[in-house]
């Protein structure tokens, strides 16, 4: 298959360009490093005498933006996987990961 068949195959299957169908790896790999910045935050705070409010406030972020990562990232696994199934790369007896 050419270059130009790739591409359209992808277009079919996901309705953008290859370099789109990668958008959400990127944003998780980004969102993830936040949290890895939050974390180590909050890490530095526990060894300090800061008070536990701000403990509490970075934790709650943290938990925040991974959840809403991890429904994201879940949430376009699931669609991509539904659209490789009807355009018929996949079988359609193939069940999303747990």
């Amino acid at each position: 298959m050419n270059p130009d068949d790739l591409v359209t195959a992808i277009k079919k299957s996901f309705g953008q360009h290859p370099e789109d169908v990668l958008t959400p790896a990127k944003m998780a790999a980004k969102g993830f490093g936040w949290l890895n910045e939050i974390l180590v935050t909050i890490r530095q705070e526990a060894e300090g005498d800061n008070c536990a409010p701000r403990i509490v406030k970075l934790v709650a972020a943290g938990a925040y933006i991974a959840a809403d990562l991890e429904s994201y990232c879940s949430g376009e696994y699931e669609s991509m996987l539904q659209r490789l199934q009807e355009v018929g790369i996949l079988p359609p007896d193939r069940r999303p990961m747990d």
